[in-house]
């Protein structure tokens, strides 16, 4: 009878071992698909979105017309900057703010920023031989914010004149 016991005892942990083992086994607990095409047709299948950034200084108001000063690395490959300046497409719905206060008038040379997202598709999903600015879809506008340029004060430095002799 002990001996059996023991011996029961011993299945038991062995069992409790080897269900683990075959859970780790296969990575993700299902196992990767044998066929190439389905992973990267079903990764390929939606495309990211990232930020679009844009900053200048306003040239025109209906449409909002800037001069490009600044923009982050997706607004620059995306090939919407043509010769130094950006136009917000009509059909976008955005947020206009117009200062900190909201009851600023925009005038030609005030600071705005442009906010938006972009859709990316990713290098491996593109047609053989695309650049990267065919990979990235129009911007969606977000959000314009105009707001009046700083103002540089001089500041007066005292210069001291030596006493005539």
């Amino acid at each position: 009878m002990k001996i059996a016991r023991n011996i029961l005892t011993v299945a038991l942990a062995a069992a409790l071992f080897a269900v683990p083992a075959t859970a780790l086994g296969a990575k993700g607990g299902q196992g990767k698909s044998k066929k190439g095409g389905q992973n990267k047709a079903k990764n390929c299948a939606k495309t990211h979105k990232v930020g679009f950034q844009v900053g200048g200084t306003l040239v025109s108001v209906t449409p909002v017309t800037l001069t490009v000063t600044s923009a982050n690395s997706h607004a620059r490959k995306s090939g919407e900057l043509v010769g130094g300046t950006y136009t917000v497409p009509a059909g976008d719905a955005f947020e206009l703010k117009l200062g900190d206060d909201g009851t600023a008038v925009p005038a030609a040379g005030d600071r705005v920023k442009v906010k938006g997202r972009v859709a990316v598709t990713k290098k491996r999903c593109a047609a053989e031989g695309a650049t990267v600015a065919d990979r990235y879809d129009t911007p969606d506008v977000i959000r314009v914010k105009i707001s009046k340029p700083e103002v540089e004060t001089e500041t007066e430095t005292e210069v001291e004149v030596p006493p005539a002799v």
